[in-house]
């Protein structure tokens, strides 16, 4: 598929395995009973970052679609079914603007690694979805490149 300025884009869908570089896909602490489901997003090891902050994104809406210079994120499904579409657009990579990932996560307590650099936007797949976002400092909008990645 052509990208932005002639680049060709290999996107790769459900396959298993990331492929950008840094990305990583973890599980939190989960407690799940008759009456709710606790996702542990803080303990004593992983940094705890500087802001932290819940999204709630309506069926077939999406969020995000853009990178950041200076802030790497940790980005947990709490509930719903999010599917991720991440784009590296790091300089200093051999997969710059060239390799896509899309994948659907539907746990609870899920957590997406995502860092400086790497672009990324999140559909709300068939229901609400609520993602908690703990990022590495405070929200700048100047620190937000946004991209189109709504059409992968």
């Amino acid at each position: 598929m052509e990208g932005e300025l002639g680049r060709a884009l290999k996107i790769e869908r459900e396959t298993g395995r990331l492929t950008i570089p840094s990305v990583e896909v973890t599980q939190a602490s989960v407690f799940i009973n008759e009456r709710r489901v606790l996702v542990v997003s803080y303990n004593s090891q992983e940094p705890p970052g500087t802001l932290g902050y819940t999204v709630v994104v309506r069926p077939g809406h999406a969020v995000g679609a853009h990178y950041h210079h200076r802030r790497e994120e940790r980005i947990l499904v709490l509930h719903g079914r999010a599917e991720f579409r991440l784009l590296d657009e790091r300089p200093d990579t051999e997969s710059t603007g060239r390799r896509v990932n899309v994948f659907t996560l539907d746990y609870p307590g899920t957590v997406v690694r995502v860092p400086v650099g790497v672009a990324h936007a999140i559909l709300a797949d068939g229901v609400m979805t609520v993602l908690q976002v703990l990022a590495s400092s405070d929200y700048d909008p100047t620190d937000d490149v946004h991209v189109t990645l709504s059409s992968l």
